[in-house]
């Protein structure tokens, strides 16, 4: 199951951006205490599903992704 990450973005309208990785949300835990705050590389669920490094310091939350449903107009 992929994993929504969102980080602190301070510039940025609403002060947060998000991106969804491919890796589950067990394995961004285990990479994140892994490296002991250090940044890691994570897999960024896009077209070409390109290979990121995140710093952990922006992070404010993390969870499971499910791709919302379509809303049907009556």
């Amino acid at each position: 199951m992929p994993t929504r990450i969102v980080f602190v973005a301070p510039g940025v309208k609403g002060g947060v951006l998000t991106q969804v990785f491919v890796e589950d949300p067990n394995q961004v835990f285990e990479a994140l205490t892994a490296t002991g705050g250090l940044p890691f590389r994570l897999t960024a669920r896009t077209s070409r599903e390109e290979a990121v490094y995140v710093n952990p310091s922006t992070i404010a939350y993390w969870t499971a992704y499910t791709p919302s449903r379509t809303r049907t107009v009556e």
